[in-house]
């Protein structure tokens, strides 16, 4: 069976940002949807959820980026599974250029949920057909969780409304990034480059549920906290940063 599956994108104008390149948020929705489209063709996506009562939620994203790509670039996005790790299902992504150069690559961890529960349900039951031990990995390992971060330099509260929500109605994963980016001027925004990214969740917000934002920077990277009311850490976002 082939793990690895992959689709052309022409990257449109509304996934670049002020500086005209692909923002993180956009970068992270590929991923999302390379997942989407692959598990569906491997038998455990959005049909087998349905019919089995579960579903699939992102649990940590590690990236590495060389270059963002621009506007109207065309580009490929290649995604394949790993062999699970515990709790996880990991999943790793390429995104290549034109000139097949891969400019950016990822490693992802996601758990399987029952729905009425929310209890995990270990994915080793789903891959127990599948031959990993020629699998790839476009970065070595699993994601892992953001470190601890240093004194907090500036916050911002966000309320969930309806566009935030997926189909689960809850935030979905992208919004968390969007929020994270929020936290940032244009001006600064156009100083830096990133050279990767990684998300860790903990707890999804809902509609209406304020998330206080939470910045800190050091030399190298910044990193964004989301806490919910009741004081519990719903995610956390760290960007590298080009020396």
């Amino acid at each position: 069976m082939e793990l690895q599956y992959s689709f052309p994108h022409t990257v449109i104008y509304s996934e670049t940002g002020i500086r005209g390149r692909m923002t993180l948020p956009a970068v992270s929705a590929l991923f999302q949807e390379a997942a989407l489209l692959q598990a569906e063709v491997l038998g455990f996506g959005e049909s087998y959820c349905r019919d089995e009562g579960r579903m699939w939620v992102l649990s940590r994203l590690q990236t590495e980026i060389d270059q963002l790509p621009q506007h109207r670039d065309e580009i490929v996005v290649q995604t394949w599974p790993k062999e699970p790790q515990g709790p996880l299902a990991r999943r790793d992504y390429r995104i290549f250029d034109s000139s097949g150069r891969v400019v950016i690559r990822a490693t992802s961890g996601w758990m399987l949920l029952d729905t009425e529960t929310l209890r995990p349900v270990r994915p080793q039951q789903v891959f127990e057909k599948f031959d990993f031990s020629t699998s790839e990995e476009a970065i070595p390992g699993t994601a892992g969780k953001i470190p601890p971060s240093g004194e907090i330099g500036s916050e911002l509260e966000v309320t969930a409304h309806y566009s935030d929500l997926d189909q689960q109605g809850h935030v979905n994963n992208i919004r968390y990034l969007r929020w994270a980016t929020d936290c940032y001027t244009p001006d600064e925004i156009n100083r830096v480059e990133p050279s990767g990214f990684s998300v860790s969740y903990a707890r999804s917000a809902a509609w209406n549920d304020t998330v206080m934002l939470k910045r800190s920077d050091a030399d190298g990277s910044t990193t964004v906290r989301g806490t919910l009311s009741d004081g519990s850490e719903s995610f956390a976002c760290i960007i590298q940063l080009k020396s």
